[in-house]
């Protein structure tokens, strides 16, 4: 039965966080789209459960943006604030008549977690939504896959945590006359809330350049209450270039009115390297500027969480190797330094041959082991010059600066056929495989990337019908 005090409690929570029919951010879709890859479904997705409807705030393989609260099954899992794994929908009497299993887009096996927000107050977590797992077929759900979904779901709740913090970050900038004249009676408050959410205000005085820090800004420095460095030297704690943006952000508001939002990197009193985020505009008396005020957040929680989502979401899992994606952006980046400095490099597409006999023969986790082979031979220190990809299946690719000349080129490509002759052996039955390249060199022309590829794949399969295990470089003619 629905607890009607919980459910008013949870719906005053989704209000506060602003967060309902809010436009794609990529932080929570990155999310989403790692736990699709992760367990294979056809379906992933971030749900929020309002008074009426489920919305997504994040969804991979689906195209509707909501869908009716009453049949779903993120409604259950919210409601009973308890992960929920359904291996086969049509075999469990709880959803086997619900529309989502006999109609699109027939869920047959799910597994979702609840998403928690904590309480305003501090004192524990409401359920607002759940990250889900959805597919078509019936499957299996360990314990450690469950574990791995918790985990997810923890990274779902930090995101929703953070994103509340700026939004409280932001209307507290943009609330500032209103806090200087409510200062005195609000002043504690304030001082929790700079424990809560790691934040800070300052104040640059345009009169006598004096700067005032709140309790907040010390903390982040780590330095004692009170021990203001010099004006001379606060920039100190920022690496040199990020000092220069500060300084020059700092300047221009000054100089034109406009205010800054920035981050940079950021180094404390006892060597421990940050992130913040400062943001500042100037403050008015009497229409006339007297100083420049602003807030000052750690985000470095915030900031690895979502370099590691990237890095997630750049990378091929089993062989540890970025993916197409990344390879399509770095071989992207190179043919426009090459367009600027005609500074020449190769592209290297590999096949791997004999890989579809390996998991005929041996199955399919023989043939991933191969790929895990391959991953680490290219990921070697001899190549760490090179950019080493997997581009899906049996492909990869490899982007070499180049070479001094082109024997070491040449030997380059017999040390990489060498290492990519691998045999795994499975009780006693043996398969091997080889690698056969394509290469295509740049020549310093503004060739599109489609074509640099076309031109790797002719000279691939051209070496192919020769002799497979070697290397072809395309040739116009």
């Amino acid at each position: 039965m629905l607890d009607i005090s919980r459910e008013a409690e949870r719906l005053e929570m989704l209000r506060d966080l602003a967060i309902l029919d809010t436009l794609p951010e990529p932080e929570f879709d990155a999310l989403a789209k790692v736990a699709k890859a992760l367990f294979g479904t056809k379906v992933s997705l971030l749900t929020l459960i309002d008074e009426d409807r489920q919305w997504f705030k994040a969804r991979c393989g689906l195209d509707l943006s909501e869908t009716a609260r009453e049949p779903s099954f993120c409604t259950v899992a919210v409601e009973a604030d308890k992960p929920l794994v359904v291996t086969d929908a049509l075999a469990d009497p709880r959803f086997f008549k619900n529309p989502f299993v006999v109609g699109e887009p027939h869920i047959r096996f799910y597994a979702g977690v609840p998403i928690r927000a904590r309480k305003t107050d501090g004192n524990g977590m409401v359920a607002i939504g759940s990250l889900c797992v959805i597919h078509d077929q019936p499957r299996e759900f360990s314990a450690e896959d469950l574990e791995t979904l918790k985990g997810l779901a923890c990274i779902a709740e930090a995101l929703v945590q953070s994103r509340a913090i700026a939004l409280r970050s932001a209307e507290l900038a943009e609330s500032r006359q209103r806090v200087v004249e409510r200062l005195h009676r609000e002043h504690l408050q304030l001082e929790q809330a700079e424990r809560i959410a790691d934040i800070g205000s300052w104040r640059l005085s345009l009169a006598d350049n004096l700067v005032e820090w709140s309790d907040g800004v010390f903390l982040i420095h780590q330095l004692p209450r009170g021990q203001m460095p010099p004006v001379e030297t606060a920039l100190d704690f920022y690496p040199d270039a990020d000092r220069h943006r500060v300084s020059q952000a700092i300047a221009q508001t000054i100089e034109t009115g406009k205010p800054f939002t920035m981050e940079c990197n950021f180094v404390t009193a006892k060597g421990n390297l940050r992130r913040i985020q400062s943001m500042g505009e100037i403050e008015l008396l009497n229409g006339v500027p007297i100083a420049v005020i602003g807030v000052f957040q750690d985000i470095t929680k915030r900031y690895q969480m979502e370099q590691e989502l990237a890095r997630i979401a750049r990378t091929d899992e089993l062989t540890r190797l970025p993916n197409r994606a990344a390879f399509n952006n770095v071989l992207d980046d190179r043919m426009i330094k090459t367009a600027i400095t005609g500074e020449e490099f190769a592209v290297l597409l590999i096949d791997l041959d004999g890989f579809k006999q390996v998991n005929d023969t041996l199955g399919h986790a023989a043939g991933d082991k191969i790929l895990e082979k391959v991953g680490e031979r290219l990921r070697a220190s001899w190549l760490s010059e090179c950019f080493s990809a997997r581009l899906g299946g049996d492909e990869f690719a490899v982007i070499v600066p180049s070479p001094e000349n082109r024997d070491a080129f040449r030997a380059l490509i017999d040390r990489m056929l060498g290492d990519l002759r691998l045999t795994i052996d499975e009780g006693g039955v043996q398969a091997s495989v080889s690698a056969t390249i394509g290469i295509v060199w740049s020549q310093g022309t503004l060739l599109s990337r489609q074509e640099i590829l076309r031109r790797a794949d002719t000279a691939l399969y051209s070496a192919k019908r020769r002799l497979k295990g070697t290397a072809q470089t395309f040739a116009s003619a």
